[in-house]
């Protein structure tokens, strides 16, 4: 089953946040590479700070999602204001699209 994550930053401290765990932060989406199947920082505008993030997993349950979010460096250092989880299906249509690497 495919789950989307969708994370607001925080706007008070987020740059220090973001510069000091990236690297521990990189570290572990390569760590669940295949259960996050796609993961990337939002921006407000192309080439603009960080104002969240959007993720999309491939796990079995919702609780799965909760405990692998849980261990993201960015969460444990307060990053996050808010998570949204949500089960993600395919439109008619984009059955036959695989997310794969460019």
């Amino acid at each position: 089953m495919r789950w989307a994550a969708l994370f607001t930053d925080k706007t008070e401290g987020a740059a220090e946040i973001r510069a000091e765990h990236t690297a521990d932060h990189q570290a572990y989406l390569r760590k669940y590479k295949g259960k996050i199947v796609l993961a990337g920082a939002m921006r407000a505008q192309e080439g603009g700070s960080p104002v969240g993030g959007l993720w999309i997993f491939e796990a079995e349950t919702k609780a799965e999602v909760e405990k692998i979010i849980a261990e993201d460096p960015f969460q444990i250092h307060g990053l996050r204001a808010t998570t949204t989880i949500n089960v993600w299906g395919t439109a008619p249509g984009y059955e036959d699209v695989a997310i794969a690497p460019r």
